[in-house]
């Protein structure tokens, strides 16, 4: 039985209507097959209680046959496609065919005066069901007016086509104005809550479906922006992973650097203390440009020994950093802190410092030591950027920006950094000179992690550089 009431209910829907025209066929078929299923009950009753009674065929069971057939060809309409006419017969032709047709044809029974005008009312809200009073005003007042003109109009009518005189009329005449005034205010007020109902339902269904329509935007950005976050994780696993790889390849090459030369020596200076058949020789043996090579290598051995510490402790501190002790920092003592510690260097290579504090009081919230040394890598890189630069000169620069963090930055004229280089330079042990150790610029990105904050570069090749710390 669901399957039929589905089946029916969907006759005539093309798939291209919107959500209102496809909400009326549905609901326009339902009535007709809700109409037609009444019919049918009603046959159901009626017949077998005229056989039994043996009364006449009358155009009271004739009307519900003509109606169920109406219905019947309703749906066959609907079926065919043509949704649009079969809501148009369901408005007009129902009164027609149960109401009018048998009073034209001269049928008029006593209670027909009684409840003919309020079937008329009660049939008016098919078109308040079935039309839309925004998008099809002509329509809808069209049909608000056929069934008020009926509720009028239908008393005459039956008296007119009347071929039997009933007392109820002439107890109808005595109040008649009372009697229609009531079934108009009946008629008004019924059709004016349904349609104040259904305007509200209109306002309500506009802002759910502006609501929907909004969650479903913000359901979109949410998903892309997961997989925009799903990407930038594959990324970052792929740039940790290419991290990884260049290290292991920096501290592999570093060692196996520093341990050939040192194990080629060692094994030099062995042979050196034996003779052919590999026994040690006596010291009185051993001559004095042996002796005079073994000191050298040895020498050798311990300056990459060292090397090789340093390089093993340069490693380890980009994993020690101390947790930063945390208090008011006056940027201008920072600056000249700095300034005073290379000012030698400043006044050896000619370099022109310019320093610009905005307020002039500015402090920051920072573990003095530990910025004091990111700036100090700083500046030794933009010294070493500005090495073949005639005029040398050196920013340093402190201000508070919109979002109210203080931002101190250090910037040169130096030779600049590549837009390539410029996404490496903060990777560990990364450096385009070969006698350095590529730790500088991470361990300063590690320690402004550990204070919450972030450092970023602007460069471009022959114009400068600006490192910029952001608290």
């Amino acid at each position: 039985m669901q399957n039929i009431w589905n089946y029916i209910s969907n006759l005539g829907i093309l798939g291209n209507e919107n959500r209102s025209e496809r909400r009326t066929i549905i609901l326009s078929n339902k009535l007709n097959f809700v109409m037609a299923v009444s019919m049918i009950l009603l046959l159901a009753i009626t017949i077998p209680l005229m056989i039994v009674t043996r009364d006449p065929f009358s155009y009271g069971t004739l009307r519900v046959v003509i109606l169920l057939g109406f219905t019947l060809i309703n749906l066959t309409v609907a079926g065919f496609g043509y949704a649009n006419l079969s809501r148009f017969l369901l408005i007009y032709i129902p009164p027609a065919v149960f109401l009018l047709g048998p009073t034209l044809y001269g049928y008029v029974e006593e209670e027909s005066y009684t409840y003919y005008p309020y079937v008329l009312i009660c049939a008016s809200i098919i078109p308040q069901l079935l039309v839309n009073p925004k998008n099809e005003k002509v329509l809808f007042w069209l049909s608000m007016s056929y069934y008020l003109v009926l509720v009028l109009l239908i008393d005459r009518v039956m008296v007119y086509y009347g071929t039997s005189h009933f007392p109820i009329q002439d107890r109808i005449d005595t109040f008649y104005p009372f009697y229609k005034i009531a079934q108009i205010i009946l008629f008004i007020f019924m059709n004016a809550s349904v349609y104040y109902l259904k305007m509200l339902n209109f306002r309500f269904e506009e802002e759910l479906f502006r609501k929907n329509s909004e969650l479903d935007l913000q359901n979109l950005e949410l998903i892309n922006q997961k997989f925009e976050i799903e990407r930038q994780k594959d990324e970052l696993v792929k740039k940790e992973a290419s991290t990884w790889q260049k290290l292991v390849n920096i501290i592999s090459h570093e060692i196996i650097n520093s341990a050939i030369p040192i194990t080629n020596l060692a094994g030099m200076s062995r042979q050196m203390l034996e003779d052919e058949s590999g026994d040690i020789l006596k010291p009185l043996k051993i001559g004095k440009e042996s002796i005079e090579d073994i000191h050298y290598g040895l020498k050798i051995i311990e300056t990459r020994t060292q090397a090789l510490i340093n390089f093993v402790k340069s490693t380890k501190s980009l994993t020690q950093i101390p947790k930063p002790t945390i208090r008011k920092i006056n940027v201008n003592e920072l600056f000249e802190r700095v300034i005073f510690l290379f000012q030698a260097r400043f006044n050896e290579k000619k370099i022109m410092v310019e320093t610009t504090i905005e307020p002039s009081g500015l402090t920051l919230d920072a573990d003095l030591e530990l910025i004091e040394l990111v700036l100090i890598n700083l500046v030794q890189n933009a010294m070493e950027a500005m090495e073949s630069i005639k005029s040398p000169r050196l920013c340093f620069a402190a201000m508070k920006n919109n979002q109210n963090s203080v931002k101190v930055s250090v910037s040169d004229n130096g030779k600049g950094i590549d837009q390539d280089e410029l996404e490496q330079i903060f990777l560990p042990f990364y450096s385009t000179k070969p006698d350095n150790s590529g730790i500088g610029l991470s361990l300063s990105q590690q320690i402004m992690i550990s204070h919450n904050a972030r450092l970023e570069v602007d460069s471009e090749p022959d114009k400068g550089s600006t490192f910029k710390m952001i608290f």
